[in-house]
C-alpha cells in the first residue's frame, strides 16, 4: 500500500517540521517547502496528494500560490492552514479552489480528517 504524499508549504520551518512530523506519524508522506516558488518547482515535476499551504509568506502569498498551482492544472486538494482568521481571506481562499480553511493553532483532528475526506474525495 503506497502512502499518501503530502506537500507542506509554510515559510516558518518549525511548523513545518511539526506538521511533517504528525502526518508521518499518522501514516503519510511529506515534502516540505518554506516558499511558494519553491513549491511550484516541486509541483512541476513531482504529484502529491494533498497540499498544505499556509497563506502569508514572503515573495508569494498562500492566494497567489494557489492560483498558480490551479493554472498548472493540478487539481488535488488545497488545504489552507493559516494564522488568518479573517473571513473574506478564506472566502477568496475557497473561491479561488482551496478543499478546507483551518486556523492556527491546528486542530490536528480536524486536520487529519479533512486530509482523508479531501484525498478520498478526489479518487
Amino acid at each position: 500500500m503506497t502512502k499518501n504524499r503530502i506537500l507542506i508549504i509554510d515559510d516558518e520551518p518549525n511548523v513545518c517540521e511539526f506538521l511533517a512530523e504528525y502526518l508521518e506519524y499518522k501514516g503519510f508522506e511529506t515534502k516540505m517547502c518554506q516558499s511558494g516558488k519553491e513549491a511550484l518547482k516541486y509541483l512541476e515535476s513531482e504529484t502529491f496528494d494533498a497540499i498544505l499551504l499556509d497563506l502569508i509568506m514572503p515573495e508569494m502569498n498562500g492566494l497567489e500560490v494557489l492560483e498558480k498551482i490551479r493554472l498548472m492544472k493540478i487539481m488535488i486538494p488545497v488545504i489552507i492552514v493559516t494564522g488568518v482568521k479573517d473571513k473574506d481571506v478564506a472566502e477568496d481562499a475557497i473561491k479561488l479552489g482551496a478543499a478546507d480553511f483551518i486556523p492556527k493553532p491546528i486542530d490536528l483532528d480536524r486536520l487529519e480528517q479533512s486530509l482523508i475526506v479531501n484525498i478520498k474525495n478526489l479518487r
